[in-house]
């Protein structure tokens, strides 16, 4: 059974339809794409994945169990956590803190416990700080640990907002955008980083407009056009599409 089922998914905002009937299936433990021209409802999807916005239709199947429509919090302690296309991190505090803020809706202490800071509090917060500053090294910013976020470079605060999602121990990684603004080096260092994970275990959604990127990294994608799915599969079947050429990869409407 997939990991991910969304079934006819439909929003409207006004007379713009962002989702209408979008289906897809997404399997653990592979990295799969959205793409789409601006507009085409990428986001919105990643929206009503995550409980930012409830659907007019449809419905999402995740882990065999029916994601609350909605509620943010739920769906997170369902396992699915997400970055944003432009990264949302706390400026003034530390990477560290930043990572340890993701981790926090894990921790069995309540506000009492960290008043009386126990023996058990005190064990489960040193345990945080041994995950955060683990996930620091595993993106690649150990070094960076008491770097403020507004003093890191663009592709250090989208690993750390990578590393922050990945503290909530999601089973779903949802990542809007990530390469955005990179430059190729940056590129091929977060491809290495997104098979890792993939490796480790967690299963990758991400919307992404560097093709070369997508291209050679997802196993599977769909493409979003106006709203509406029109294909799905992998990236040499979806590449050779005639819809996906005149919507979007750079042929008929677009030129060239």
């Amino acid at each position: 059974m997939p990991l991910l089922q969304a079934r006819g998914l439909s929003k409207r905002y006004g007379g713009i339809c962002a989702l209408d009937d979008v289906s897809l299936d997404i399997h653990r433990g592979e990295i799969y794409a959205l793409i789409g021209p601006n507009g085409a409802g990428k986001t919105t999807f990643f929206d009503v994945l995550t409980g930012f916005c409830t659907p007019d239709a449809g419905g999402i199947v995740f882990d065999r169990v029916v994601l609350a429509r909605g509620e943010v919090r739920a769906v997170a302690a369902r396992g699915i956590a997400r970055s944003f296309q432009n990264a949302r991190l706390f400026d003034d505090l530390t990477a560290f803190e930043n990572v340890l803020i993701g981790h926090h809706g894990r921790l069995a202490a309540g506000a009492l416990d960290a008043l009386l800071r126990g023996r058990r509090t005190r064990e489960e917060e040193a345990r945080a700080a041994a995950f955060a500053r683990h996930l620091l090294d595993y993106v690649g910013l150990g070094e960076h640990a008491g770097t403020l976020a507004e003093a890191l470079s663009y592709g250090d605060r989208r690993r750390l907002e990578i590393a922050r999602a990945l503290a909530a121990g999601p089973l779903l990684l949802a990542l809007d955008e990530p390469a955005a603004g990179m430059n190729p080096s940056e590129s091929a260092a977060l491809a290495t980083l997104l098979r890792r994970i993939r490796a480790d275990g967690t299963t990758v959604l991400l919307i992404e407009h560097d093709m070369p990127l997508v291209m050679g990294l997802c196993d599977r994608m769909a493409v979003l056009d106006a709203g509406r799915k029109i294909a799905e599969g992998t990236p040499a079947a979806v590449q050779g599409d005639p819809a996906v050429i005149e919507a979007y990869l750079g042929r008929g409407r677009h030129g060239g």
